[in-house]
């Protein structure tokens, strides 16, 4: 009876033993090869919104002196994220680029002093325009091209470092290539009258720097749960250019311009990009898959382009220069 009952329980050893091996190398096996993933994103960014205007309102009787601040809101767009890997053994090779393309802007603006108001002003990078009279009507709009265009390009090594049948852990080192591009263009002045046409931007050429993180997959069943976590840090040059050109008469995109402005200059800077994703993805046949997920990637203490701060309560804390893109993809996989 005890050689039955040790036989049994070396056979039931050797079973699982057997597909132990057995689920891993599967597993190993359909990570050997390339993966090809792309991906649509909804972004929603969060932050960037650079303070552009003051508004300016005075009550001479009460001696009410009020001021607000215009900020420029970054809208929701689509941005697309491709993948391309090669897995050999325990390292994997990879390329991976995104790419964002989308606007700020904020409604147009109309005041003028009346009512209670006897002083109404839009103040401006070095430029201050008032009504004292209400048929002296303020204007202020945001223009065409005023947009952000994020992208970054990223060239990577991965190593496992633990795997089991089910799961696997790996260390990723690389470098990160990316650029930033952010123009701003508006109008502000009082209507019929005159005013000024602002035109800036801050660019970012050859930014290069390192990237490491963590990233893991979890096997259930036909489907998986990859996570990744990341920072990096791009350096370069920036450019930043503006421009402030003056006219008179109503505004328009052909109005001609009689005095200009001019503002460029570089800067060495360093921007932190600290990136978090989960994706699931489930298997429709042996070599495709489709997934969805959610992605995160912050971009801290980017500069806005300059001349934009008013000259009243110009303040660089009212900046929100860090920029948060939260999203939601989905995207196919295929495995080769």
């Amino acid at each position: 009876m005890r050689i039955h009952r040790n036989a049994v329980a070396h056979g039931i050893a050797g079973l699982l033993a057997s597909l132990s091996v057995a689920g891993r190398a599967q597993a190993q096996a359909q990570e050997q090869g390339w993966t090809v993933r792309i991906e649509a994103m909804r972004v929603s960014p969060r932050g960037h919104d650079p303070h552009v205007l003051t508004i300016h309102e005075v009550d001479l009787d009460t001696q009410d002196d009020r001021k607000s601040a215009v900020t420029l809101d970054t809208r929701s767009s689509i941005g697309y994220r491709a993948m391309v890997q090669y897995t050999r053994s325990a390292w994997t090779w990879g390329a991976t680029f995104f790419w964002l393309d989308t606007s700020q802007t904020t409604p147009n603006l109309t005041a003028a002093a009346g009512g209670t108001i006897d002083e109404a002003s839009f103040e401006i990078a070095d430029r201050r325009f008032t009504s004292s009279d209400p048929g002296e009507v303020l204007f202020y709009r945001v223009l065409e091209d005023t947009d952000i265009n994020p992208w970054t390009l990223d060239l990577y090594g991965t190593r496992t470092l633990i795997e089991t049948a089910a799961a696997r852990l790996a260390l990723q080192l690389g470098v990160r290539f990316g650029d930033f591009d952010n123009d701003y263009r508006a109008a502000v002045g009082i209507e019929n009258a005159g005013g000024t046409r602002l035109d800036a931007s801050s660019n970012y050429p050859r930014m290069t720097g390192p990237l490491a993180g963590l990233t893991g997959t979890v096997q259930v069943g036909p489907s998986a749960i990859d996570g990744y976590l990341g920072h990096s840090v791009i350096l370069g040059e920036v450019e930043l250019d503006g421009s402030a050109r003056d006219f008179t008469g109503p505004f328009s995109e052909s109005v001609p311009f009689f005095a200009r402005e001019t503002l460029h200059t570089t800067q060495d800077i360093a921007i932190p990009i600290t990136e978090a994703r989960i994706n699931w993805s489930v298997r429709l046949i042996d070599h495709l898959s489709l997934g969805a997920g959610v992605h995160a990637s912050t971009w801290w203490d980017v500069p806005v382009p300059p001349g934009v701060i008013p000259i009243q309560d110009g303040d660089e804390s009212l900046h929100e220069n860090t920029i948060v893109l939260l999203a939601i993809l989905g995207g196919l996989e295929i495995r080769f």
